[in-house]
């Protein structure tokens, strides 16, 4: 298995993920009937602004996993001294590979990569099944907004 940044190319399968997350929350009727689209569009503009990345597991030449960050800077943290924020997101394991680790890695790199941007605060939501995790890498839940770090 390769842990490795995706590229352009990727970002369909990373938002197949995306749906089986949602699919998974049970959020999915609320998806806009776009949403394929929507996303593939914003995040090939999010990478290529350099605001976006994200880190995969691939197995047999198939995405198994995934994990992104993104830069933001919308208010009411663009206020703030540092400007900007990480925001962690589409942290997703298929099932069949699932308590291995990979969604500890993968934030472990998107972290990395918010590190080499001078990002110093980072957000993120999290179901409570994923809490433990978030919470072992120092992440800490301040209100409704999500954890923090």
């Amino acid at each position: 298995m390769e842990t490795r940044k995706a590229d352009l190319e990727e970002i369909p399968a990373i938002v197949k993920l995306k749906y089986k997350m949602f699919e998974e929350s049970g959020m999915a009727p609320r998806l806009h009937a776009d949403f394929n689209r929507m996303v593939t569009e914003d995040y090939r503009e999010l990478y290529r602004a350099g605001t976006a990345q994200h880190f995969v597991i691939e197995q047999e030449g198939s995405v198994i996993a995934c994990a992104g960050g993104f830069i933001r800077n919308d208010a009411p943290y663009r206020y703030l001294k540092l400007q900007v924020y990480g925001f962690i997101a589409d942290v997703y394991v298929e099932p069949a590979y699932r308590r291995k680790g990979f969604a500890r890695t993968l934030t472990n790199e998107v972290l990395a990569w918010f590190a080499v941007n001078n990002v110093r605060l980072y957000r993120l939501g999290a179901t409570d099944a994923a809490r433990p995790l978030y919470e072992s890498l120092g992440f800490t839940s301040t209100n409704e907004m999500g954890l923090f770090r």
